[in-house]
């Protein structure tokens, strides 16, 4: 009798023992495991919340160390001024790589569309012979010739498209005069190449008499094209960060004119 009551006793205590062991196990697994898992999230949260900050704070400082040359390179396409300077020396340029020759240009800014249609007519003033360097609002709506001589007066040109708001467009129509027409294609080509943000509006050529004898010779061939460049003048902010034109130094002469004949440098007439 007293070794089977043991052996019930030995029995309960197992099974007590078991019983604990499985109540522990459940406990662990259904309590405290889950609040280690949950705070293992909350340490990867936090990591990669602080890798975000970190990677947000150092686009904030390239951001404040980079934003003026990031708004000088935008301005190389869209600047907040006309530029018509920089126009013109692309202008020249296309002129020098397609050997062609610029007869006159126009410049019309459009600070309203409507506006310039109704635009009066501009004034014609020589190519290459401005006195310096010219500035933006002087050079609008005048015509610019080649050759040094006025030939009356010329309408500024017409843009034949719309731009969204808040951003303005410089159009210029020009008198050119080529070679041939690979020459014209090549003028246009080093235009359409430019930085900037333009587009060609229209062109128009004659073509030459038909060529029936061997003493006759290609004549040159003139067209006319009108070109549109855009600016965001409601930027003005941005107006310290526009880019260098990259205009050629003075050549310090005391006369623009092309003279055979030196001249004497002036004197220092002041007395002691």
């Amino acid at each position: 009798m007293r070794l089977n009551s043991t052996n019930k006793h030995k029995w309960v205590a197992a099974v007590l023992g078991l019983f604990l062991i499985a109540f522990g196990a459940g406990a662990y697994f259904l309590s405290i495991q889950p609040l280690k898992d949950n705070l293992q999230l909350k340490k990867e949260s936090l990591k990669t919340e602080e890798q975000l900050l970190s990677i947000i704070q150092g686009r904030e400082k390239e951001t404040e160390n980079y934003s003026s040359v990031s708004s000088t390179q935008m301005q190389h396409k869209i600047p907040v001024n006309p530029l018509v300077e920089q126009m013109i020396l692309d202008m020249e340029k296309a002129e020098v790589v397609s050997g062609s020759k610029i007869l006159s240009m126009a410049f019309a800014k459009d600070s309203d569309i409507a506006a310039q249609e109704e635009a009066a007519t501009g004034e014609t003033v020589p190519q290459g012979e401005t006195g310096g360097s010219a500035q933006s609002g002087e050079i609008m709506n005048e015509g610019v010739n080649q050759e040094g001589q006025a030939e009356g007066t010329q309408a500024p040109p017409k843009s034949v498209i719309q731009v969204p708001d808040g951003v303005k467009k410089v159009t210029v129509q020009l008198s050119v005069e080529s070679p041939g027409y690979p020459e014209l294609e090549k003028f246009v080509s080093t235009l359409e190449s430019t930085k900037r943000i333009s587009m060609i509006e229209s062109i128009s050529y004659t073509g030459g008499a038909e060529i029936t004898s061997l003493q006759q010779k290609d004549e040159p061939l003139k067209f006319s094209i009108t070109v549109s460049a855009f600016y965001m003048p409601e930027l003005k902010d941005l107006a310290q960060q526009l880019p260098d034109i990259g205009a050629p130094e003075p050549a310090g002469k005391r006369n623009p004119l092309s003279s055979f004949i030196g001249e004497e440098p002036e004197k220092d007439t002041t007395e002691n």
